[in-house]
C-alpha cells in the first residue's frame, strides 16, 4: 500500500506541474527550438516522454535515471519493473550518437516573389517607351512586384542543428551547435528601376490597344483615380492601367501600394522625378541570425521505478549575426560572406530541469529548457542594431503510450511560445509521433505538428526509418509542410527538413 501511495503522490505533483505550466503559457516566450537526432525527427519532435537514447539530452535528461537501472530479482519486482518500464530502458548503460539536420521555412509568398524578380526587365522602358499590351502589363507587374516586396512578412529562415553525445549510466556528456537565420527585405528604392525613353506617358499609355478591353475602371476607388490623375494621366490611361492590373492579377490586398509607386513611376518616365539604373538600386535586405554550440553534462536520477529527475548543466558559446546588404548589386556569395563578418560573441552557461513519471504504458514527461535565461550580447552594424539574444525558459510536456517495447504513440505541447530570429515571429508546436519496429530491426516512423502561433503554414507532416544492426542503428527522415508555395514553375513545401543520425547502443 506504501509503495502505491507514493506512486499517486508523484503522479499528482507531475501533472500538478504541468498545469501550472499550462497557465503560464500565455506570457512566456522563449528561444526556438530544434530537432534532435532522426529518430525524434521521424515522431515529430514527440520526444520528451519516449527518448531511449543520448538524445534525451535535449528532450528529457530524466530518462537517464532510468538507464542500467537495477532491481531487486524477486518475482512480484520483476513483473513490476516489466509494467513500467515499458521501453526497456534499464538495458541502456552505454551509448553513442551523432546526427545533423537541418530545414527551411518560407513566410508569406516569397516563392512567388523571387520567381517573380526574374521576370523585372531592366530596359522595359529603354528606348521606345510603353508601345503595346505587353509593355502596359509588364510596367503594371514591376509596380505590384516592389509593392509585395516592401511587404514585412516575405521572409526565408533556415536553421541547421548537429551533435554528438558519449553516455555511461546515468550520465552523458555532448557537443551539440545549433543555429538559424532569417533574410527579409529592410528598404525598397522604387527610383532607380531602370525605366527611362518614355516621351510622353500618357499618351503612350492611350495609345495602347488592348484586346478584350471592357471600357471600364473597375479595380482603382476614386481616389486612387485622382492620385494617378496628379501624377499626369487621363481617365483613358487610367482605365488602361486599371484593365491591365487585372489582367495581370494585382491584388486588392496591394492595390493601395500599387497606385503609390505607379504614381512614382509615371513620375520617372515623364522626367518629373529622376530615377537611375536597376544597378543603382538601393534596395536592401537584413540578414540576422544567431548560433550556438553547448557542451552539455546531463545526470538523471530515479527516485523509484516510476519517477525520475534529471538536468544539464551546459556550457554555452553563442553568435548573434546582423547586417544589411544591398541586394541588386550583389550575388549570393557576396551577400553571405558579408554576413558571415557581422557578429558578437558571448560565452555563458544553461540550466534544463526534467522529470519522467511512468506507470503500465503510458509515460509522462516534462522539459524545462534554459532556466536561468542565458544571455547572448547584440551589437550595431552598419547603422543597423541587433538586439541581445535571450535564451528564455521553454517548458515542453509530452504524453507517450507504449503498449508494448517496440511500439510508441506520443503527444507534445509547447507550453510556451517561441522566439525566432524572424522579429514578430513565435513558434509554439503541438505534435504527435509514432515509432513501430517491425522484427526489431526496422523502424518505422511517422508525425505531423502544426505552429499554433501562427497561421502562415499548416501541418508539417515527418516520417522516418531506422535500421537496427544489433548495436548499431542508423536513422534517416524529412519533414514537410501541407502547405505549397510556387518557384520557377514548380510546387515546393513551404516548410521542409531532413535529419541523419547514427547511434550505438550497449
Amino acid at each position: 500500500m506504501k509503495v502505491n501511495s507514493y506512486k499517486m503522490v508523484s503522479g499528482v505533483f507531475v501533472l500538478g506541474v504541468v498545469f501550472l505550466q499550462l497557465f503560464m503559457a500565455a506570457s512566456v516566450f522563449s528561444m526556438d527550438k530544434f530537432f534532435v537526432g532522426a529518430r525524434a525527427m521521424g515522431m515529430a519532435g514527440a520526444n520528451v516522454a519516449s527518448a531511449n537514447d543520448n538524445s534525451a539530452q535535449y528532450y528529457n535528461p530524466a530518462v537517464f535515471g532510468f538507464f542500467a537501472r537495477k532491481v531487486k530479482e524477486s518475482v512480484e519486482f520483476e513483473k513490476a519493473k516489466i509494467a513500467v518500464d515499458n521501453n526497456n530502458l534499464g538495458v541502456r548503460d552505454l551509448g553513442f550518437n551523432v546526427s545533423f539536420g537541418m530545414g527551411c521555412r518560407l513566410h508569406e509568398d516569397l516563392g512567388k516573389l523571387l520567381d517573380d524578380l526574374d521576370k523585372i526587365d531592366p530596359n522595359l522602358l529603354s528606348s521606345a517607351g510603353v508601345c503595346n499590351e505587353s509593355d502596359l502589363q509588364k510596367l503594371v507587374e514591376m509596380t505590384e512586384i516592389f509593392t509585395r516586396l516592401d511587404k514585412p512578412g516575405n521572409a526565408i529562415t533556415v536553421d541547421a542543428s548537429g551533435g554528438a553525445a558519449f553516455g555511461m549510466g546515468h550520465f552523458a556528456v555532448g557537443v551539440y551547435s545549433f543555429s538559424q537565420a532569417n533574410a527579409r527585405v529592410a528598404s525598397v528604392d522604387i527610383l532607380d528601376l531602370g525605366i527611362t525613353g518614355a516621351v510622353n506617358i500618357n499618351t503612350e499609355i492611350n495609345n495602347v490597344t488592348l484586346a478584350g478591353d471592357d471600357g471600364q475602371t473597375l479595380l482603382f476607388t476614386p481616389a486612387q483615380q485622382a492620385q494617378l490623375q496628379a501624377a499626369g494621366l487621363d481617365s483613358t490611361a487610367i482605365q488602361n492601367i486599371d484593365y491591365a492590373a487585372r489582367q495581370v492579377g494585382v491584388s486588392g490586398d496591394y492595390l493601395q501600394e500599387t497606385v503609390d509607386i505607379m504614381s512614382t513611376v509615371i513620375g520617372i518616365t515623364s522626367g518629373a522625378v529622376s530615377g537611375g539604373s536597376l544597378e543603382d538600386n538601393t534596395t536592401s535586405a537584413i540578414l540576422q541570425g544567431f548560433g550556438h554550440y553547448e557542451v552539455p553534462v546531463s545526470y538523471g536520477y530515479a527516485l523509484n521505478d516510476n519517477l525520475s529527475v534529471g538536468a544539464n548543466l551546459k556550457m554555452m558559446v553563442g553568435r548573434v549575426y546582423g547586417t544589411e546588404v544591398v541586394v541588386f548589386n550583389n550575388d549570393s556569395g557576396d551577400i553571405l560572406n558579408d554576413a558571415d563578418n557581422y557578429y558578437k560573441e558571448t560565452t555563458t552557461f544553461g540550466i534544463d530541469l526534467a522529470t519522467l513519471y511512468r506507470i503500465k504504458r503510458f509515460n509522462f514527461g516534462l522539459m524545462v529548457r534554459n532556466i536561468n535565461s542565458p544571455k547572448f550580447d547584440g551589437f550595431i552594424s552598419k547603422g543597423q542594431s541587433f538586439d541581445n539574444m535571450t535564451l528564455k525558459p521553454s517548458v515542453t510536456t509530452g504524453v507517450a503510450f507504449i503498449p508494448y517495447e517496440g511500439f510508441t504513440v506520443e503527444t507534445d505541447l509547447d507550453l510556451t511560445k517561441n522566439e525566432t530570429v524572424f522579429p514578430d515571429y513565435n513558434t509554439q508546436n503541438i505534435s504527435i509521433g509514432l515509432e513501430w519496429m517491425m522484427m526489431r530491426f526496422l523502424a518505422l516512423r511517422l508525425g505531423m505538428y502544426k505552429n499554433i502561433a501562427e497561421s502562415d503554414i499548416g501541418l508539417v507532416y515527418t516520417a522516418g526509418i531506422g535500421a537496427n544492426l544489433w548495436l548499431a542503428h542508423l536513422d534517416i527522415s524529412g519533414a514537410y509542410s501541407a502547405d505549397q508555395g510556387d518557384y520557377n514553375g514548380h510546387s515546393f513545401p513551404v516548410e521542409s527538413r531532413v535529419m541523419a543520425q547514427f547511434r550505438l547502443a550497449f
